[in-house]
């Protein structure tokens, strides 16, 4: 059994470089298949699959970043079952009001929005925790401010946003609240979306997987390139794997092992 190199992410959020501590873990895909991707979940993979990889191996290498050609493929469209208007729609609300909190509007201001929009349903525990805290923590906010990425992803899933910025900028914050507050309920959100199909997330999926990758190895050989941001990537590639269910983790435990 050939023995490959992970690396696994604990994520550290500071604002003026949120990072992710890693260690290097030297193991036998057989022991890691069903805790993260390995070749083993696509033995033999599909014409789409390997076309995939290809294509945004292509496109990162093109930022000047390294690639690994052994890094897995990501799963097929057939075997993903598309996350629903509805679902999306939902997340990306909860998303925004943890992040505006995050951002510093007051406790006061967030608690009276969630229930004016009748939401409260909607937050994962963490979010929860966060939202009904008067008092959480500088770390805390960074935390969920940096979900504006995993929002303009979302928001672009749902056919609000024509395409998700360069892997080195950040998202318009100002833009993706106003669609939120433009259509003012869940209802409204659902109803004016178009969302993408699941070829298109995948694609987005395999390239933000690889981008991940290309960042943290950067990083660890102490070199810095201004044509990717790793804490822009990290997010992203967060809601992106949410989208397509990986590993059927819950929102709050959604990893981003490369």
């Amino acid at each position: 059994m050939s023995r490959i190199l992970f690396y696994i992410l604990i994520p550290v959020v500071i604002w003026s470089n949120a990072m992710a501590e890693e260690t290097y873990l030297t193991t036998s895909e057989m022991k890691l298949k069903g805790h993260v991707r390995t070749s083993l979940d696509s033995p033999k993979p599909t014409h789409e699959q390997l076309e995939r990889k290809e294509k945004f191996s292509k496109l990162v290498a093109s930022l000047n970043v390294p690639v690994l050609d052994s890094l897995p493929v990501v799963e097929d469209s057939s075997q993903i079952t598309p996350r629903t208007k509805e679902s999306i729609s939902k997340r990306a609300i909860a998303i925004a009001l943890a992040a505006v909190k995050g951002e510093g509007l007051s406790h006061k201001e967030v608690i009276e929005l969630v229930e004016e929009w009748g939401v409260i349903s909607y937050f994962t525990k963490d979010e929860l925790n966060f939202i009904n805290n008067p008092n959480p923590t500088n770390r805390e906010r960074v935390k969920f401010a940096w979900r504006y990425e995993g929002l303009d992803v979302l928001l672009w899933a749902l056919g609000y946003k024509d395409k998700l910025p360069k892997p080195n900028k950040i998202c318009d914050v100002k833009t993706d609240i106003s669609i939120i507050k433009k259509q003012n309920n869940f209802r409204s959100l659902v109803k004016n979306s178009k969302i993408r199909n699941i070829s298109e997330i995948l694609d987005m999926a395999d390239y933000y997987y690889r981008l991940h990758w290309a960042a943290i190895e950067l990083r660890l050989k102490g070199e810095k390139i201004d044509s990717i941001n790793e804490e822009i990537i990290m997010e992203r590639h967060y809601a992106l794997n949410w989208l397509i269910r990986y590993m059927n983790q819950n929102w709050d435990d959604i990893s981003t092992d490369t």
